[in-house]
This record gives C-alpha cells, sequence and structure tokens, in this order.
C-alpha cells in the first residue's frame, strides 16, 4: 500500500514539474520535485530509499538531457542519507531536515559545477532552483515521514 502511495507521489510529483506554466519560476528556475521527494524519502529503511533515489534521479535526468549524473548522484545521496539517518543520528524530522540541507548542498554544488565546466552557467539560477527545491524538502519530509513501531 506505502508503495502505491509514493508511487503516485512521484508521478504527480513528475507531472507537475514537466508542466510548463503549472508552477512559478522566479528567476528563470524552477523546482526540482523529483530531487526533494528522493531527499525527502530517506526516513525509509535504506533499500528502500536508494531505490527511490535511483528512481528520482533517472525520472529528473531524463526530464532534463543529462546523462546519468541525478540518477548516480541521488542515488548515492539516498543511500548514505538514510544509513546516517538510522545510524548516526535520531530518526526525526528535524535530523531529516538537517542532513537533507547537506544532501541538497552536494547534489546542487556539484550541479553547479558540472554546469560551469562544460558550458555556460547562470550561478544565480542555479541558486535559486537550489533553495526552491530545498524548500519543497519540508512539506514533503513531513509527509512522507512515518514512525517504526520500535521507535519511542
Amino acid at each position: 500500500m506505502r508503495a502505491a502511495l509514493i508511487s503516485s507521489e512521484l508521478f504527480a510529483l513528475y507531472i507537475l514539474e514537466n508542466t510548463p506554466q503549472l508552477s512559478l519560476n522566479p528567476g528563470g528556475a524552477k523546482p526540482l520535485f523529483l530531487v526533494a521527494a528522493a531527499i525527502s524519502l530517506t526516513s525509509d529503511e535504506v533499500i528502500p530509499a536508494t531505490v527511490y533515489g535511483a528512481v528520482c534521479g533517472s525520472l529528473t535526468d531524463l526530464e532534463s538531457g543529462s546523462v546519468g549524473f541525478f540518477a548516480v548522484g541521488l542515488t548515492l545521496l539516498c543511500y548514505f542519507q538514510s544509513s546516517l539517518l538510522h545510524t548516526s543520528f535520531k530518526r526525526n524530522l528535524p535530523s531529516l531536515w538537517l542532513l537533507s540541507l547537506g544532501s541538497a548542498a552536494v547534489i546542487f554544488g556539484a550541479d553547479f559545477l558540472t554546469r560551469l565546466i562544460f558550458g555556460g552557467v547562470i550561478w544565480q539560477r542555479c541558486l535559486i532552483r537550489a533553495a526552491l527545491t530545498y524548500l519543497c524538502v519540508l512539506p514533503l519530509s513531513a509527509v512522507n515521514f512515518r514512525r517504526n513501531n520500535d521507535e519511542e
């Protein structure tokens, strides 16, 4: 049941991200909803979180035309973030938000450097897109966060 709900959420976010003029684009930048969803789903166990990262990254690459950047990056980030959340941090929303901020900084920093090296980049647009995407992580993680039965 949970997998069907997450699949529906990802499908809706994919449609929302790829429909022109459906969402606001301040400064010509739009948030990457699937990246936000992948980062917010790391409160699940490590293997499902890694799979969500791979799926969301692949869909983001499909939309943006990049060849495997987000697929590989989000797979690795979701694996490490979920591992840290289940081993080193207390598993709650503030910890998830803190780790998500670091993950968003890593993926968008790498995206910025890749764009800087291989073509023209407008740093303001990259910064706005990173900020908008992280702001989408906050409500998505509140919706997707699920406590286990053995947690207090």
